[in-house]
C-alpha cells in the first residue's frame, strides 16, 4: 500500500508547485522568495504578535543548530545524524521560503555514501554560505515588520 507521502509526491499540482520553487532556488541572488512568506502572513490573528516575526526567528535559532548537528555529525561521520539534521533543516527552509537551503540540504540527504564525507563537507559550506544570506533577508523582513 503506498503511504501518504508517496501519493502526495505524485499530485501534479504539487509536483508543478514544488518544481516552480526548486527553479526559483537557481536564481542567483535570490536567498527567499518571500512570496512564501507573504502566504504564511494570512493566518496572522489581528491583535497577536507578529507571525512572520516568530517564524524568522524560531527558523533562524533552528537552523544554526542544525547546521552545527551536521558539522559535529560530519567530524563524526554520523550519517544518521547528518540525514536528520538535513531533512529537518530542508523542511523548515523550504516552508519560510528559503528554497536554495531546502535544495542543498535535499543533496546532502541524496549523497551516494559511503564515501561521500568529501562532498557532504562541501555542501556544509554551501549551505553555510547560503544561511548567511537568508539570515541578511529575514532580519531585513523582520525589522521592517517591527
Amino acid at each position: 500500500m503506498p503511504s501518504k507521502h508517496n501519493e502526495l509526491d505524485r499530485d501534479p499540482d504539487r509536483q508543478s508547485v514544488l518544481s516552480s520553487r526548486l527553479s526559483f532556488a537557481d536564481t542567483p541572488g535570490v536567498a527567499v522568495d518571500m512570496a512564501m512568506l507573504n502566504d504564511l502572513a494570512a493566518a496572522q490573528v489581528a491583535g497577536e504578535p507578529d507571525l512572520i516575526v516568530e517564524l524568522i526567528d524560531l527558523y533562524l535559532e533552528d537552523a544554526l543548530r542544525r547546521m552545527a548537528a551536521m558539522q559535529a555529525a560530519i567530524a563524526a561521520t554520523d550519517k544518521a545524524t547528518l540525514n536528520g539534521a538535513a531533512h529537518a533543516l530542508r523542511g523548515s527552509s523550504a516552508s519560510l521560503g528559503a528554497c536554495q537551503m531546502a535544495a542543498l540540504c535535499a543533496e546532502l540527504e541524496g549523497l551516494d555514501w559511503p564515501d561521500s564525507w568529501p562532498s557532504a563537507r562541501a555542501l556544509l559550506a554551501r549551505l553555510q554560505q547560503a544561511f548567511a544570506h537568508v539570515r541578511q533577508a529575514f532580519t531585513a523582513e523582520r525589522q521592517s515588520r517591527m
